[in-house]
């Protein structure tokens, strides 16, 4: 008896270990930022990951703090049992200016990131990592220089620190911006590994702006950061300019304090032949900042109409901005489950953003998409006149139409789509394959909860000669496939199929051709080094083809030469 009581009060205490909560000082911003208003600092409680113990540690992430620069592993950061109200909660103390402080810092904001798009508005269920494994280590004094990024081999992210010119640390672990960015990497590489791949000019742009809009849109989650906006006039300094403090320090000058801006004018034709994956990322970034500018000012003027007094300088701000917040994370983020898997570009993304809200909204009922289409259009991301969208599935056509076989593995899912190849546009004699296979549970604007839909990728091998792009006697391998969406009864509800024609080949070359001449391609990568070009060749076996990956160590360099 007192064996099976003593059972059942470990499983209650590992219970409540589960599910609690955690509290943490962190910065809504930086420490300049901090510096400069007070109320970006402070404690968030951390909410949406479990099993959180020492390092910190969660399910999703560990934090190791090895300092490769002095060869020291700082000591780890404790959580204590603390009351908050009726709750019981975990807490991380720690002193400012501490090893801790990054550790903490970093890890927190991290999960927020995480949860910015698992949440139920946006893809709604769990993103996995692009690795074997559950949890992405936290590196937060990765390396001495003015760096930060992810990679997949390493299973981490590498935050960099470095001195300013008067002698001060600078730690980009402590950087709001800069953590969201780089496990915004982490968690696109879940979602749609080949986006690394590095034979699309656009590609490797977009990873850069799904970091950036994941560092505009996390800044939201506090309710003191939204305050801090509405009280001042500096709206759109606080959300469109990226890590202050880390671009200060790098420059030192009070007019380029930031690394990159949201508020830009670039334009798709002005970036179309540049292979710099930051300055083209600028024009989506631009974009989305732009098309919530214009989101926050319609709903401005929704509530003036339906305002019975004056608007206070809080209404006009708070309340509307994390209501256009809401609106941005199902425009922008929610359409990431419904890509191609292969690659992607600008073209491709805006035409899945504005498909899908033409689904939910055909009407158009608060003229979003005249905005979006509007700005697109202004940026030169608009898919032309002459873009042809998939042509309509017939649910009737459909083969083998169970969706407990399709949910139940790859295998089933694989058996589905190799039945339908026709439908599909798949060639007979391709080898495809099943690389992703997900349910999600969303909610809406209104909160209502759809029916929830599984997420079907599938690729193949497209072999194309590297000849035409100055690498003679090379093959280059291609992923043409598709995402195909079906709902419980297995009816489409969306269908995104890429395909490699000799056009869009034609472009593959010539994007390859650029990265060759300006010598941004390491042809003999080694093992356990790092790379000092952009891009890598590496052969795949066992077809010895060769496939440009991103070097993900190298995609902020440009931040140090600006």
């Amino acid at each position: 008896m007192a064996k099976t009581v003593s059972r059942r009060a470990r499983a209650s205490t590992r219970l409540k270990q589960l599910n609690y909560r955690a509290r943490a000082r962190i910065y809504l911003k930086d420490p300049l930022e901090a510096e400069r208003n007070p109320r970006l600092y402070g404690n968030v409680v951390v909410s949406r990951d479990s099993l959180i113990t020492t390092g910190p540690t969660s399910s999703r992430f560990i934090v190791i703090d090895y300092d490769p620069q002095t060869d020291r592993v700082e000591r780890p950061a404790r959580s204590k049992l603390v009351t908050a109200g009726t709750e019981k909660m975990l807490e991380f103390p720690y002193r400012r200016g501490s090893p801790q402080e990054a550790q903490v810092n970093a890890w927190a904001t991290a999960i927020d990131t995480l949860d910015l798009f698992q949440q139920a508005l946006a893809l709604g269920r769990e993103v996995p990592w692009a690795f074997e494994g559950s949890r992405l280590r936290i590196l937060p004094h990765a390396s001495c220089e003015p760096n930060a990024f992810y990679n997949r081999d390493t299973r981490a992210l590498h935050f960099g620190y470095f001195y300013d010119a008067k002698g001060r640390i600078i730690k980009t672990s402590l950087s709001h911006d800069v953590i969201a960015h780089e496990t915004a990497h982490a968690v696109l590489d879940g979602l749609r590994p080949f986006y690394l791949d590095a034979h699309e000019p656009d590609t490797g742009a977009f990873h850069e702006f799904i970091g950036d809009l994941a560092a505009m849109l996390s800044l939201f989650r506090d309710s003191r950061t939204v305050v801090e906006v509405a009280q001042g006039d500096n709206f759109g300094d606080l959300v469109s300019s990226l890590a202050p403090q880390v671009g200060a320090g790098l420059y030192g000058k009070a007019d380029r304090n930031f690394l990159r801006s949201a508020r830009n004018t670039l334009t798709y034709g002005e970036v179309r032949d540049v292979v710099e994956v930051h300055k083209r990322s600028q024009v989506l970034t631009g974009f989305a900042f732009d098309v919530f500018e214009a989101i926050y000012h319609l709903r401005l003027e929704e509530r003036k109409r339906k305002a019975k007094g004056p608007l206070t300088r809080r209404d006009r701000v708070a309340a509307l901005l994390v209501a256009a917040r809401r609106n941005m994370v199902r425009l922008f983020v929610r359409p990431l489950d419904f890509l191609p898997p292969g690659s992607i570009t600008f073209y491709e993304y805006v035409d899945v953003l504005l498909r899908l809200d033409e689904r939910q909204y055909p009407n158009d009922p608060l003229g979003y998409r005249r905005e979006i289409r509007r700005v697109a259009r202004a940026r030169g991301v608009l898919p032309p006149s002459s873009w042809k969208r998939p042509p309509e599935i017939s649910n009737r056509d459909l083969l083998l139409r169970d969706i407990n076989q399709i949910r139940s593995s790859r295998v089933g899912a694989y058996r589905f789509i190799n039945a339908n190849r026709p439908l599909l546009g798949i060639p007979e004699h391709v080898d495809f394959r099943v690389v992703a296979l997900a349910k999600n549970l969303r909610e809406s604007d209104d909160g209502v909860i759809p029916p929830p839909e599984t997420f079907i990728q599938y690729v193949w091998d497209q072999y194309v000669d590297a000849a035409p792009a100055g690498m003679k006697d090379e093959c280059l391998v291609l992923r043409p496939g598709g995402t195909l969406v079906v709902d419980d009864n297995v009816n489409v509800q969306f269908w995104t199929p890429q395909f490699y024609d000799e056009p869009r080949v034609t472009q593959v070359m010539g994007h390859v051709q650029r990265l060759l001449g300006v010598r941004e391609v390491d042809t003999v990568p080694r093992r356990h080094t790092r790379s000092d070009r952009l891009v890598e060749a590496l052969r795949e076996q066992p077809s010895g083809a060769l496939a440009l990956r991103l070097n993900t160590s190298l995609m902020h360099r440009e931040r140090g030469r600006s």
